[in-house]
């Protein structure tokens, strides 16, 4: 293959970093930061500023399943663009909103501009592009989220300090529209619209081994259950890593080492979908998801028991814990792909994604009002752990199925 053509794949997983990056690092993971300052200035709560997220979380759940219809249907560059202008339209709006009612509509608006240039745009593309390295791609790609989300939330700290909220959205918008005009402009959905073929792939396309018409049957409405349930409980659970500081208190630390936790959380986000990503392209995507879920079981557990004194242990732990955020960005679309095939990826990817954006959702409040009740994170650890069990035993009964269905 010619230098030039390969060229065309590695700007093809620029662009889609980038829509990830803005759409996911910008936008929605930096979003943390401005809830002390707006719920300030607008008199009101700071979980009345965070149910805006939430609004996003669960528009783009809602929609998920029409957009990946709509990307069937409309011209990419249409497809990609709406979805830009909406999330980056969104957090302009937000820099002139006086009142807390503006907020939240401006979250539904995220959010259904988040479905359009999101995950299910990007993994439908990746899963298109690539044959070859698929997991590394997508580990890649959906790392950006994390890295960007690391790399912006004290830049816009900065600016809210030094200039204002309103100042720092404004900020926001024109970083969400740089991150994502490329891909706007550059990105096709496949290929062989340039004449090329799947990297590592035959130019007329690429499937999963070949399963029967009946095998495909049997398959389907069983693993949507299962894929969806698994999404729902790994993406909740990721929730537990956004409560560190209360975990920190619990076992007798100081607020820098909770915060501490938190970042350390959030750099092995970034490891984590490169590894998960790696993995599946060597053992598949069911051992990688499986292994990632069992590490991050084991860092529960080591903080369930965490002795008092440890503040260099609490944030390593920390650190390993963030193997769940692999599953919940990177392991979830490559365990899709997995089960249903690339044929079959963007719609099965768009009931999943669904589910993980709700568990995610619901998860967030739960873990607190069980702290509430109970006056410890013991309840939530153990759990979870629990959850993880379950999840992994999920995981050996897709591979099953998915290995009775190919014969």
């Amino acid at each position: 293959m010619k230098k030039s053509s390969n060229a065309r794949y590695w700007l093809t997983l620029v662009c889609c970093c980038g829509l990830i990056g803005g759409s996911i690092g910008v936008l929605t993971n930096s979003i943390g930061v401005f809830y002390v300052p707006v719920s300030a200035s607008l008199g009101v709560g700071r979980g009345a500023i965070a149910t805006h997220a939430t609004l996003a979380m669960l528009a783009t759940a809602t929609l998920s399943p029409m957009a990946a219809k709509m990307l069937e249907k409309l011209p990419l560059r249409v497809y990609l663009g709406i979805g830009a202008l909406l999330g980056s339209g969104s957090a302009l709006l937000m820099a002139f909103s006086t009142n807390i009612w503006a907020f939240y509509i401006l979250g539904v608006v995220k959010g259904i501009g988040v479905t359009f240039f999101g995950v299910i745009a990007v993994t439908t593309i990746i899963s298109n592009w690539f044959f070859k390295n698929y997991g590394l791609a997508v580990g890649i790609t959906l790392s950006f989220s994390g890295l960007c989300g690391a790399i912006f939330s004290p830049v816009f700290s900065a600016i809210i300090e030094a200039a204002g909220w309103k100042f720092a959205f404004i900020c926001m918008a024109v970083l969400t529209l740089a991150f994502s005009l490329p891909g706007v402009l550059v990105l096709r959905l496949t290929p062989q619209e340039v004449s090329l073929p799947p990297l590592g792939g035959p130019m007329e396309g690429f499937s999963m081994p070949a399963q029967s018409q009946s095998g495909k049957v049997k398959l389907y409405l069983p693993a949507v259950l299962l894929t969806c349930t698994f999404a729902a409980l790994s993406c909740g659970v990721t929730s537990v890593g956004q409560h560190f500081p209360t975990v920190a208190e619990a076992a007798g630390y100081s607020a820098q080492i909770g915060a501490m936790m938190v970042s350390a959380g959030m750099v092995g986000n970034i490891v984590s979908k490169l590894l998960i990503g790696v993995l599946s392209d060597h053992k598949g995507p069911f051992f990688a998801n499986g292994a990632m879920l069992a590490v991050n079981a084991v860092a529960m557990f080591v903080l369930f028991i965490l002795p008092a004194g440890a503040p260099v242990l609490a944030v390593g732990i920390a650190f390993v814990f963030g193997a769940v955020y692999g599953v919940g960005g990177a392991g979830i679309p490559l365990l899709t792909r997995g089960v249903f095939g690339p044929e079959k990826y963007s719609t099965a990817c768009s009931i999943v994604q669904s589910f993980a954006n709700i568990g995610a959702a619901l998860f967030m409040t739960l873990v607190g009002v069980v702290y509430d009740m109970t006056g410890s994170c013991d309840p939530v650890l153990i759990g979870s752990i629990a959850i993880q069990a379950a999840n992994i035993a999920m995981l050996v009964a897709l591979a099953r199925m998915r290995k009775r269905a190919a014969h």
